[in-house]
């Protein structure tokens, strides 16, 4: 199985679009094959891989190749919305990158992230740079000058997909909800921040 789809839409998307209205003008940073455009009426893609975007962009969805460590290629303000699932954990400079993001989004706009948690599994996927903390989340995004909302963990042992898949809301049940906050269990670290 390829890295692209190793990333494809997972059972518990509910938790990552709840954060923003359906008509939010979106921006998905490191989008993979554009499942999160399904949920948007104004979704823009980018992403580092050629076959990333032509993936999301043969699904009908705006998406641009953009080379690692450059300036997102849009005006400030911008969007309503960006979101940063799993993605900067792989980055050179993650304080660059957020700074950039709120560049482009628009003030009172909304951020949603997610990485990996410091813990050792993390470290084998070899296109991973840095793992996080809360703590280091939150001060990542505080210092770019973001309002942080919520910050928290979130399930991603294995299985974690298919099981919340099976719920209607397509969110994680409230046992794994719960379970993330366990330190041996396998989990990432997430945040909402507003602009």
């Amino acid at each position: 199985m390829g890295y692209l789809a190793w990333h494809e839409k997972p059972g518990y998307w509910g938790d990552v679009v709840r954060h923003f209205p359906r008509e939010t003008r979106l921006l998905d940073v490191g989008c993979g094959g554009g499942w999160l455009g399904e949920h948007f009426e104004r979704y823009t893609g980018v992403d580092v891989s050629a076959e990333a975007v032509a993936a999301a962009r043969s699904r009908g969805l705006e998406a641009l190749q953009v080379e690692p460590g450059r300036r997102l290629p849009f005006e400030d303000g911008s969007f309503d919305g960006v979101v940063l699932k799993d993605v900067l954990e792989h980055v050179g400079d993650p304080v660059a990158l957020v700074s950039d993001v709120q560049r482009v989004l628009r003030p009172g706009g909304r951020v949603f992230a997610s990485s990996p948690d410091a813990q050792r599994w993390v470290w084998d996927d070899y296109t991973h740079r840095r793992p996080f903390t809360r703590k280091s989340f939150r001060l990542l995004f505080a210092d770019g000058g973001f309002e942080v909302e919520r910050v928290g963990y979130e399930s991603v042992m294995p299985g974690t997909g298919i099981v919340s898949g099976w719920t209607r809301r397509k969110r994680r049940p409230r046992a794994l909800a719960l379970a993330a906050w366990l330190p041996l269990v396998r989990r990432n670290v997430w945040l909402v921040a507003r602009r």
